[in-house]
């Protein structure tokens, strides 16, 4: 089995629930894409820019080995809080660290698990052109279940009452997809659509403002932003959801990045504006879109360490 890069299909927002019976509804992670690749002993995974994150997560790791053949799997590395939820801010900081023992510590203290949910290769057979159906029940035969990995259940044709429960129970959303959708890597719809309980979003960071008070030697906000085509456009400052740590963390990797000029097509005007080259994503919920396309009541919720900047669009 050839270990040529899979760049993961992507959704659609889809603004409503939907019953059909030609759809299936999965529940809506809120972690870390990764693609699984296993050949004999050794693993890979994966994110969408590229980047092994194998030695992040070694509970994954071992768990992928134990089981049979070669194989690429597409799948959400999560880690779930007390009430069963997976949660962004808690996957973060597994993601960011590179010292073994730290590695270790996390790995313990916040287990992640592996949900797959898609199989693309098996034993060097290419399944991306078989029906979605049929790769599901080849990936539900192959995963054996284990602590760290497991296979991600699906209902049949009923969205309304699954995006309720989701609702209820505090999920992100669901995710629709097309019985018959061929798996078409990197690209977007196609048969495959997310629909959101709340609102949040990843933007790219194109600057900050001055800190003041508390946020003194620090930054104020992050001026945020999102690509229409080859333009990144202006969507807000975000001056919410930092801890002090995350605030020294963020400023010494935006001082490397400081740029001459601003990266937004049409910048915000005023002092105390320090610009930055667009190429660290952040993940943001906020209360809505403004008329003007501007964020209101943004929060920082962390960086997307496996999210290509140029890849990040407004959705919706």
């Amino acid at each position: 089995m050839k270990s040529k890069f899979i760049s993961p299909m992507l959704c659609k927002l889809i603004k409503e629930p939907f019953d059909d019976k030609g759809w299936a509804f999965e529940r809506k992670l809120d972690g870390v894409r990764l693609i699984a690749v296993k050949r004999g002993n050794t693993v890979q995974l994966w994110t969408r820019n590229r980047k092994n994150r194998a030695r992040q997560f070694p509970e994954i790791v071992v768990a992928i080995k134990k089981q049979r053949g070669d194989f690429v799997i597409d799948g959400e590395a999560v880690v779930y809080n007390k009430k069963g939820i997976s949660s962004f801010q808690m996957i973060q900081p597994r993601v960011q660290q590179t010292g073994e023992d730290e590695i270790k510590m996390l790995s313990c203290k916040s287990q992640a698990v592996y949900e797959a949910f898609d199989l693309l290769v098996l034993n060097g057979k290419d399944l991306k052109s078989q029906s979605w159906s049929k790769r599901k029940e080849q990936l539900k035969g192959l995963i054996k279940g284990d602590r760290a990995l497991k296979y991600l259940p699906h209902v049949s044709g009923s969205g309304k009452k699954l995006f309720l429960r989701a609702k209820k129970a505090g999920w992100e959303g669901i995710i629709g997809k097309k019985k018959n959708s061929w798996y078409l890597p990197g690209k977007r719809g196609h048969g495959w659509g997310k629909i959101k309980t709340v609102f949040e979003q990843e933007l790219v960071i194109g600057g900050w403002t001055r800190g003041y008070g508390k946020a003194a030697g620090s930054f104020g906000a992050l001026l945020v932003g999102y690509y229409r085509k080859n333009d990144l456009i202006f969507a807000g400052e975000v001056g919410t959801g930092y801890t002090e740590d995350e605030r020294r963390r963020l400023k010494a990797k935006l001082i490397k990045l400081e740029a001459v000029c601003s990266p937004f097509k049409d910048p915000p005007k005023g002092g105390g504006i320090a610009w930055v080259k667009p190429i660290l994503v952040g993940q943001f919920k906020f209360a809505e879109w403004t008329r003007d396309d501007i964020l209101r009541m943004p929060v920082y919720l962390g960086l997307r360490t496996d999210k290509p900047a140029r890849e990040v669009v407004k959705e919706g």
